[in-house]
C-alpha cells in the first residue's frame, strides 16, 4: 500500500500540468537556502566524507545545543543522538527496532501515515480515537483502557498531524505514567515545534524524562528538519532517546542506511547554528494565515476545531455526503486540494486543508470550499 500523500500530489501534479486551476498552498516551507547554508554545503561537497554512522559529531552537538537552550533539556549527543534520513525514516527504523512481530501499538487518531510503520516492523496498530468537540485532545484513560497483553508501544504526534492538536504537558505525564507502569515505550514525532500558534504550546516528550523517571529508557522522540527549517530537498531528521535504547535504534539503522551524507548534514549544521531570521517571514505570519482559513470555513458552517499548531486545518465536509477518493476528485475538480482523513483515521467525510499560502490563497481556498458545498452537484452526489 502506497502512502496516501504522496500518491494524492502526483495526481494534483498532474492536474496542474494539464492547466487546471488549484489554490497553490503547500504543507512546507518553500524558501531559498540562505547564503550561510549555501556555503557550508559547498565546502563539505569538496572533502572527502568521513563516515559517522550516528551523524556527524558536529550535527549531533548542534542538535543537543538546540535542545538545551530552547528546551532546557539534558542531552548527551554522543550516546542520546542518531541522525536519520528524515523523521519519518528515523520512526520506522524505531519501530523495527523496538517492537516485535505480533505486538500491538497504540495509535491516538486522527495521525499521521504511521500504518506502514507499523505493518513493516510487524506491529498492528490499535487505533484510540479523539474527538473535535474538544480540540482532537488525547484521552489518556482511553489509552489505557486499550493496553492489553499484546502491547508494546504507544505511539504519538506531537504536534499533531492533521488536527493541530498539542498535548498538555499533564496528558504527556499521565501517558508517560501509563508507560512506566505497563513497560510501554513512548514514541513521538515531534516535526512541526514552530508551527505552534496557540493553546499550551509545545512540550517534548524527552524533556518529561529525566534520571529520576523510570520510564527514561522508554521514551523516544523522532524529529524532522524539513518543517521548521524548509528542509524538505535534504531529507535530514534525528532520533532522540536514551542511550540503551538509542543503541538498539542505531543497530537497525545501520542495516537500513549505513549512515546519512556528509554533504546535508553539513548544511543541517549550518541551519541549526546560524542567523535564524530567514524564517521567521514564513512563521511570524502562520497564525494569521491559520485564523483566515478558520474564519472562511466558518462562513459556510463547515465544522472545523481551530488548531494550536501545523499548517493544516481538519475540516469535517460529510454535509457533502462524499468520503475518501471521491471527496478528493470532487474538491479537485473545484480547484481545491485537499487530502481526505481516510489515511490520517478521521471520521468519515473530513478533509485537511492547508493554509501554507499566501494570506490571499488561503482566502480563495476557504471561499471554494464554501462554493463547493453549496454547489448543485454537490447537492446531486448526496
Amino acid at each position: 500500500m502506497r502512502l496516501s500523500a504522496l500518491a494524492f500530489s502526483e495526481r494534483v501534479k498532474a492536474r496542474i500540468d494539464r492547466g487546471e486551476d488549484l489554490v497553490p498552498v503547500r504543507g512546507v516551507p518553500v524558501l531559498p537556502m540562505p547564503q550561510h547554508v549555501v556555503d557550508a554545503v559547498s565546502v563539505a561537497a569538496a572533502q572527502p566524507h568521513a563516515r559517522a554512522t550516528r551523524g556527524t559529531p558536529a550535527l549531533r552537538e548542534a542538535i543537543a545545543h538546540t535542545l538545551r537552550s530552547t528546551h532546557s533539556m539534558t542531552v548527551d549527543p554522543e550516546s542520546e543522538v542518531l541522525v536519520t534520513h528524515g523523521a519519518q525514516h528515523g520512526m520506522s527504523v524505531a519501530l523495527r527496532a523496538l517492537v516485535a512481530p505480533g505486538d500491538s501499538v497504540i495509535v491516538p487518531t486522527p495521525t499521521y501515515f504511521f500504518d506502514g510503520m507499523l505493518r513493516s516492523a510487524g506491529a498492528q496498530p490499535k487505533y484510540v480515537a479523539t474527538s473535535s468537540s474538544d480540540g482532537w485532545s488525547i484521552d489518556p484513560a482511553a489509552i489505557r483502557d486499550a493496553i492489553d497483553g499484546t502491547t508494546r508501544a504507544i505511539l504519538l504526534c506531537n504536534p499533531n498531524n492533521p488536527t493541530g492538536n498539542t498535548p498538555t504537558v499533564e496528558v504527556l505525564r499521565a501517558i508517560v505514567d501509563i508507560a512506566e507502569q505497563h513497560d510501554l515505550y513512548v514514541l513521538s514525532d515531534e516535526s512541526y515545534e514552530r508551527y505552534v500558534h496557540s493553546g499550551p504550546g509545545y512540550v517534548p516528550l524527552r524533556s518529561l524524562a529525566d534520571s529520576t523517571t523510570p520510564a527514561t529508557d522508554r521514551i523516544v522522540t523522532v524529529t524532522s528538519l524539513s518543517k521548521n527549517y524548509a528542509f524538505t530537498n535534504w531529507r535530514v531528521g534525528y532520533v532522540h532517546a536514551a542511550a540503551p535504547t538509542l543503541t538498539k535504534i542505531h543497530s537497525a539503522f545501520e542495516w537500513d542506511a549505513i549512515d546519512v551524507g556528509s554533504v546535508p548534514q553539513a548544511a543541517a549544521v549550518a541551519v541549526l547554528s546560524g542567523p535564524q531570521d530567514w524564517l521567521e517571514v514564513e512563521f511570524a505570519t502562520m497564525k494569521q494565515r491559520r485564523d483566515e482559513l478558520v474564519r472562511a470555513v466558518a462562513r459556510f458552517a463547515v465544522p472545523a476545531a481551530t488548531p494550536d499548531a501545523g499548517v493544516f486545518l481538519l475540516a469535517d465536509l460529510s454535509a457533502s455526503g462524499l468520503t475518501g477518493r471521491e471527496l478528493e476528485e470532487s474538491l479537485l475538480d473545484h480547484g481545491i486540494t485537499a487530502l481526505s482523513g481516510d489515511g490520517f483515521h478521521a471520521p468519515a467525510g473530513h478533509v485537511r486543508l492547508l493554509y501554507g499560502a499566501d494570506i490571499d490563497s488561503v482566502s480563495a481556498l476557504g471561499e471554494r470550499v464554501g462554493a463547493f458545498l453549496t454547489s448543485g452537484e454537490v447537492g446531486q452526489l448526496r
